[in-house]
């Protein structure tokens, strides 16, 4: 009769213990942080510094004196040779910056 009562409250404290452990709640976990935004594009000087001077030196483009056209035409060729380096945008800001500093008068 003991040992029944022993085992009978041994199963009740571990069904009592198991009640509570799966009442207890989570925390909710927080909402996931929004994406990054896209870092605005630098001004065309830096940008000119940033991807033409991995190929060559930056006296060797500011050493001419082009129109806008010719050095829309220029950058055109130099993305060719190593494609996705310099992407549309970065691109018509190099020409701008070149053309306004290193522009035929």
């Amino acid at each position: 009769m003991r040992v029944r009562s022993v085992l009978l409250i041994v199963v009740s404290v571990v069904f009592l213990a198991l009640a509570i452990g799966c009442a207890k709640q989570e925390p909710p976990k927080p909402a996931a942080p929004p994406p990054p935004m896209a870092a605005p594009i630098p001004d065309g000087k830096t940008v000119f510094e940033m991807k033409c001077s991995v190929c060559h030196g930056i006296d060797r483009a500011t050493a001419r004196k082009e129109t806008k056209e010719k050095w829309a035409e220029i950058v055109k060729q130099m993305r060719a040779k190593k494609v996705d380096w310099i992407s549309d945008a970065e691109a018509a800001k190099i020409v701008d910056y070149l053309a306004k500093e290193h522009g035929a008068k």
